[in-house]
């Protein structure tokens, strides 16, 4: 049967008990159309070995392990190539799905045709799982587009978006090493693709801390940099003196105001 959805994976060397959390969450979903193709970037062949035997558990799952290593982005990339269904899922291989995730998303995407690509909200949790609180992205598009001047606007793992879209416009940056999906979005704005969120928690997102490294805060700017135009001068300009700030503030005051803005309690 072709698939509807195709969930894209990169992995590696994620550990077994989560590496299997992971991918048993996808296995669960009340949304049976979709296939799941594992592009895995381990050097540790027991941990490639593990990822390959759990894929096998389920015909709809395709591993893939290239000899040399590519990367996060050429990983996505080379999943993106091989995908068969319309729409392409973004999910990690330490995060935990909700049950219903692909059927939501996929319901409100029958309803609203002219949207391509959908995100949604995510529970942070800690390595073993413990709720460190809720994170709410904008849901309309306008919005989205206001916010992204100065945020990412989407978590990516909870992203679905057309393939064919995304294909065609060059897929992921590989040379970007971070932020390589807010250089994606920010180049679909641009080119007048229609955006939204769900307001529905679609994941678990594992966080092991709420810093940032500096490099992430270097590849945000360089994405940018690449995709500035002229309309929303003020707001592109003003975000870009932002996240230049944000990236020199000590760890503890940015995980303060991370908390504060950006983070909802338990």
């Amino acid at each position: 049967m072709q698939p509807l959805v195709s969930i894209i994976v990169p992995t590696f060397n994620e550990s077994i008990n989560v590496l299997e959390a992971s991918l048993k969450s996808l296995f669960k979903q009340t949304f049976r159309n979709f296939e799941c193709i594992v592009v895995d970037d381990s050097t540790d062949l027991a941990l490639a070995d593990f990822c390959k035997q759990l894929c096998l558990q389920d015909s709809r799952f395709v591993y893939v392990k290239q000899p040399n290593r590519l990367g996060l982005a050429a990983s996505l990339n080379l999943a993106l190539q091989k995908a068969r269904g319309d729409w392409v899922a973004r999910f990690d291989a330490d995060d935990i799905c909700m049950p219903d995730r692909l059927a939501q998303q996929i319901e409100f995407l029958s309803k609203n045709k002219d949207i391509d690509v959908l995100g949604g909200a995510v529970e942070i949790v800690d390595d073993s799982l413990n709720r460190l609180g809720f994170k709410f992205y904008p849901k309309a598009h306008n919005d989205i587009i206001k916010k992204s001047h100065f945020i990412n606007p989407l978590a990516h793992p909870t992203v679905m978006f057309k393939r064919d879209l995304v294909l065609n416009l060059g897929g992921y940056d590989t040379t970007f090493k971070y932020a390589e999906d807010l250089e994606l979005w920010l180049r679909l704005i641009n080119k007048g693709i229609k955006f939204a969120n769900l307001d529905k928690i679609l994941i678990q997102y594992r966080q092991s801390t709420l810093n940032r490294a500096h490099v992430n805060w270097r590849f945000n700017l360089k994405a940018r940099i690449k995709n500035f135009k002229l309309n929303y001068f003020i707001r592109r300009v003003s975000g870009i003196v932002m996240i230049g700030c944000w990236a020199f503030l000590p760890k503890k005051i940015y995980e303060f105001i991370y908390k504060a803005l950006m983070l909802r309690p338990q």
